[in-house]
């Protein structure tokens, strides 16, 4: 969408609700609420700060933990029919899905990037390609197996979150859905940006970890902390890229850029996710109407113009090391979000709930989270036992 048309879009609780359809509805959810528009939200948990945020809200999970694409369009149907939507937002899930994308966009407005341009974002061949004609370092991406695998990663497709990327072995094979990509050291950070289908604006740089928890993919995201600050000549290279993505596919609404910054501060770009991302967290408290009017605004065309933020704030996901059944009555701190449902059981691999933090700078912001992930995964453990 490019029309500056109704860009600011006034907020009604009489309008039709927003559809809010993304692994993990629960961040974008909390965003539509500052700004008083209504959303229904369709999502593979439907936990209970969900449940309060959203007019109305499903679980719409398969038993493989991704979306089960008939559950999801019949509960939008019931919930949010095209003729009562004012529009579809969509998060996290659809990376691999984009046909799903475009059956649940029939008859709606959807703010954010069509099936086609997620397609060819996530697609390793046509994106490290576009990378290669823009000068852009990457780490060696390939269809085929190297011989040597050591030190090589597999990767899947359309691949969210990490859970997907695992060390090569020798019985890997190449595969339509599968790539191979060389294991670049450094540090692993990340770009939250929107764009109106011509140009980009940073919102902030963050750094990322992964869980670190052994009954979880070695690669699975584990959090993020923003304020992290860049050489002004890498700044300026990222700024740069962004650009040059954006005008050669259109991108728009909220995005996210990985990439990994080696010991010389060179960036390797490792992905670029076409849709509102984890990271929204970290920046929504410091706009008054928050990220999710930014990101229906930039799709009509506007982009903000981002505030310089007065501290640096930190997420974890808190991920279940043992299966467990979530007891009654629990007291949970108000420093945690993304709260299961009581009775509700957790495998062991999956997350629990999120928790947040936010201090003067991102090393304090990080250690604070990491504190507070580590009395939940000692809380949990002792209700797992």
């Amino acid at each position: 969408m490019h029309s500056r048309k109704h860009a600011n879009m006034p907020a009604s609780t009489e309008r039709s609700p927003l559809l809010v359809v993304s692994a993990s509805g629960r961040a974008l959810a909390q965003s539509a609420a500052r700004c008083g528009l209504p959303v229904v939200v369709l999502d593979l948990f439907n936990d209970c700060d969900v449940r309060t945020l959203a007019v109305a809200s499903r679980n719409v999970a398969a038993r493989n933990g991704t979306f089960d694409g008939r559950r999801l369009l019949a509960a939008a149907q019931l919930l949010c029919s095209p003729d009562r939507c004012s529009g579809l937002v969509y998060g996290s899930g659809f990376e691999g899905r984009t046909g799903l994308l475009t059956k649940l966009a029939r008859g709606r407005t959807m703010f954010g990037n069509d099936p086609d341009t997620v397609a060819q974002l996530k697609d390793p061949a046509r994106f490290f390609s576009m990378l290669d004609s823009f000068g852009f370092a990457h780490p060696e991406t390939r269809l085929h197996p190297p011989a040597d695998g050591s030190g090589w990663l597999v990767k899947r497709r359309g691949g969210a979150g990490g859970s997907h990327v695992k060390p090569m072995r020798s019985g890997h094979r190449a595969r339509p859905n599968r790539y191979f990509q060389k294991l670049q050291s450094g540090r692993t950070l990340s770009v939250l940006f929107a764009a109106d289908g011509r140009d980009a604006r940073v919102i902030g740089v963050n750094e990322q970890w992964v869980a670190g928890i052994a009954s979880c993919m070695p690669y699975c995201y584990g959090g993020a902390v923003s304020g992290i600050s860049l050489l002004e000549g890498v700044r300026a290279r990222i700024a740069t890229l962004l650009g040059r993505v954006v005008r050669a596919t259109g991108l728009v609404g909220l995005n996210g850029l990985d990439f990994i910054l080696d010991a010389d501060n060179e960036p390797y770009v490792l992905e670029i996710n076409p849709r509102p991302t984890a990271t929204i967290d970290l920046y929504d408290a410091d706009y008054a109407d928050g990220l999710f009017t930014v990101h229906l605004r930039a799709c009509r065309g506007v982009l903000p113009q981002p505030p310089r933020p007065d501290c640096s704030r930190a997420h974890a996901i808190v991920y279940a090391t043992k299966a467990l059944r979530v007891p009654p009555r629990i007291n949970w701190p108000a420093w945690c979000t993304d709260i299961p449902q009581s009775g509700s059981l957790i495998p062991a691999g999956a997350p629990i709930c999120s928790v947040h933090a936010k201090a003067a700078s991102s090393a304090q912001a990080r250690e604070l989270v990491m504190d507070r992930r580590g009395v939940m995964d000692s809380f949990c453990l002792e209700r797992a036992a």
